[in-house]
């Protein structure tokens, strides 16, 4: 197995890095420039649009963190990172994945480049209150859940808690978690395993 990811801490192959450090799986890590190495003809005949992570398991490539977290959670159904299919348990789960990628992940990241990471002139303070209207409405309904239990699908850690951890850690860094005790502690529980630990180290 290899992991494709960029020579930077914070990028979505955190994900990755994540789940493989819950299941306990070995794994090579490939690190790449992602102005230089990830344009390369190679590169782009592993993930096409030039981006991290990819993943390589069995001679077959995978993009898209969240789908490579529930491959890997559901090749590994014993330690029990993924719902039986079929169960009300298995439908919260996908939509906790999929919720992620498709409402949290962009505006956080435009969040976090056009606050932190561009130097002033280039950042863009429409995409700033973008973000900020989609997480008013995100936050409760993330409380909603968490505010009655530990995790996000039948009371167990799941791959579900990795892939959104992700967006709520982006957020916690961003101060976007006061006023939300239920998401700061949450927060607090996926800080505390110590895959999160090597995930995001560096």
């Amino acid at each position: 197995m290899k992991l494709y990811d960029a020579a930077m801490p914070g990028t979505r192959g955190a994900r990755v890095r994540w789940i493989l450090e819950e299941l306990g799986i070995p794994y090579d890590l490939k690190t790449l420039d992602l102005r230089k190495d990830t344009k390369q003809p190679d590169y782009l005949e592993i993930h096409p649009h030039g981006r991290v992570p990819a993943f390589e398991i069995e001679g077959e490539a995978i993009i898209e963190s969240a789908a490579i977290c529930m491959q890997l959670a559901d090749l590994h159904a014993d330690r029990g990172l993924a719902p039986k299919v079929g169960t009300p348990e298995r439908a919260r789960w996908y939509q906790w994945i999929v919720y992620a990628p498709a409402t949290l992940d962009g505006p956080l990241v435009d969040r976090l480049f056009h606050t932190m990471f561009l130097p002033p002139d280039k950042r863009r303070p429409e995409l700033v209150e973008r973000a900020d209207a989609t997480w008013k409405t995100a936050a409760p309904f993330l409380v909603k859940t968490l505010s009655k239990q530990d995790w996000l699908v039948g009371g167990a850690f799941s791959a579900a808690d990795v892939v959104v951890g992700f967006d709520i850690a982006l957020a916690g860094n961003m101060g976007m978690l006061e006023g939300h005790p239920a998401l700061q502690a949450y927060l607090g529980r996926l800080m505390a395993r110590p895959a999160f630990a090597k995930a995001f180290k560096g």
